[in-house]
């Protein structure tokens, strides 16, 4: 993927090797379906801690061996090789905070319970959709990585909304009657007939986002990224033509209590 080894380069220039010393891996596995209009998420998270900051990618790895984990404790690992692509991106995200393009990025704190603020998160992802392409009224949209209050909240503004993901447990279904959840396989097909694309930071990690933007640019389609994974990335893909990158640091909405989100655009 082009992206991330460019943003390893630009880590290697900017950093030293002391700063990219790994001093923490967690891993956290995540059910979690809090008001069943969508699908019950089941994943896992990896976290990065190095002595610059902390970065974060959601996997579809089933375990970690602990052993391996230990073994990149204590270590500058900018040219290792790993072997799992959410540690991967985990660890380049905890890196680059470093990188910076100047562009303009809004702080957002959410109270409350993680219903609330899934809900909140939702209402900021559409605002932003409204700032980009104006009145939402029978525009299309399709929601890459669904999530079924993302989808709700679109449909509630008249907007006709496609769906697209990679999980079986999905793929065929229909939302509030309305969308049909597509194969992820069907993304770029999409793109080229939408809007917009709201998209999740999982692209990163299995390495689809650089044909998205490619393919967004194109087709003059609107691109927000929403982005759990990869939250520290916003102004790398906003300078390659992501036009909104909402960026939530961990500990993400799904923990009740405070989170918060940083909305990254272009001038």
């Amino acid at each position: 993927m082009e992206s991330i080894n460019e943003i390893k380069r630009i880590i290697r220039k900017k950093t030293e090797s002391y700063k990219r010393e790994i001093i923490g891996v967690w891993e956290t596995k995540c059910l979690y379906n809090p008001i069943q209009n969508g699908r019950t998420f089941n994943c896992k998270f990896i976290i990065v801690q190095t002595r610059e900051g902390q970065g974060c990618a959601y996997s579809n790895t089933i375990e970690y061996n602990t052993d391996y984990l230990l073994s990149l404790v204590d270590k500058d690992c900018i040219d290792y090789n790993f072997d799992d692509k959410a540690l991967e991106v985990a660890y380049y995200d905890s890196l680059s905070k470093i990188i910076d393009y100047g562009f303009p990025k809004k702080k957002m704190i959410l109270h409350g319970s993680s219903i609330e603020k899934l809900i909140k998160r939702s209402e900021i992802i559409v605002q932003e959709a409204e700032r980009l392409i104006g009145r939402l009224d029978k525009k299309k949209v399709l929601n890459v990585g669904v999530v079924g209050n993302i989808i709700y909240q679109f449909l509630e503004k008249n907007c006709e909304v496609f769906g697209s993901d990679f999980d079986p447990a999905i793929i065929g279904s229909k939302l509030f009657d309305k969308t049909t959840i597509q194969h992820g396989k069907k993304t770029i097909d999409l793109i080229k007939k939408v809007d917009i694309a709201v998209v999740t930071g999982m692209t990163i990690t299995t390495e689809t986002l650089d044909e998205i933007i490619n393919t967004c640019k194109q087709f003059n389609t609107k691109l927000i990224v929403f982005a759990e994974t990869g939250a520290n990335l916003g102004q790398y893909y906003v300078n390659h033509g992501v036009d909104c990158f909402l960026s939530e640091s961990f500990p993400f909405y799904i923990f009740n209590g405070d989170s918060y989100i940083d909305i990254i655009s272009r001038k």
